[in-house]
């Protein structure tokens, strides 16, 4: 559990300015390491290889600021780190309130500081605004699906693998789409089903697709057109 940190004027505009200069930092040595090395914020690189921008080390960065200025800028940034992240470690969905905290990206124990799950709900609030995030199931504030890649490019992506490998007019399953062997090399590969769903409803519109309802549990198809 985080450590509360005292909201003051100096550490709402360190905000800011620690998040310029690193990034800043960051740009000029052109390698996402801070250049200066007596800055005493870091990057951290988690186990599976993420690097962790400096500012997820600033303790202010883990509380919402009141300064309606501050806080548009600091949920941008937090909005831009999860996106990163997700991409990075195909992660589809965040709970806020699941025992994770959300996710690795929502909690840095080396400081002690988390997003708590008023504060995540809040960014996803923010998130989905942006087109990012939607809540699923809807009329919920929990469970969210994460748009680092919106479904339409999803759809667009599955379509044409489908016409370069020759197989407009078959019909494959949900699961052939995504956990099949002819998946196995391509980017949509685990594809969350929910997000799945959606990236075939957008080519279904389109009149890209058909969905052939399943039978005896064999689960449905999709006829590409």
């Amino acid at each position: 559990m985080s450590t509360s940190y005292p909201e003051t004027s100096s550490s709402r505009a360190a905000l800011v300015s620690v998040a310029a200069r690193t990034q800043a930092q960051a740009a000029q040595n052109g390698s996402g390491q801070v250049a200066n090395p007596s800055t005493p914020l870091r990057p951290v690189v988690s186990t599976s290889g993420f690097t962790f921008p400096a500012i997820w080390s600033f303790p202010p960065f883990f509380t919402l600021q009141p300064n309606p200025a501050t806080l548009a800028h600091q949920l941008n940034l937090w909005s831009e780190l999860v996106l990163s992240w997700a991409r990075y470690e195909r992660v589809w969905t965040v709970n806020c309130d699941g025992v994770d905290g959300g996710g690795a990206v929502f909690w840095n124990r080396s400081i002690l500081r988390r997003l708590l799950p008023a504060t995540l709900k809040q960014l996803m609030a923010h998130m989905a605004k942006e087109g990012h995030t939607i809540a699923d199931p809807p009329k919920q504030t929990s469970t969210y699906l994460l748009y680092w890649r919106k479904p339409a490019d999803w759809g667009q992506a599955i379509y044409d693998w489908v016409t370069d490998t020759g197989q407009t007019g078959s019909i494959l399953t949900f699961y052939e789409l995504t956990e099949g062997d002819l998946a196995e090399t391509t980017e949509f590969r685990g594809l969350y089903p929910a997000i799945l769903r959606k990236a075939i409803e957008g080519l279904v519109k389109k009149g890209k697709a058909q969905v052939i309802k399943g039978e005896d549990g064999t689960g449905d198809g999709v006829r590409f057109l």
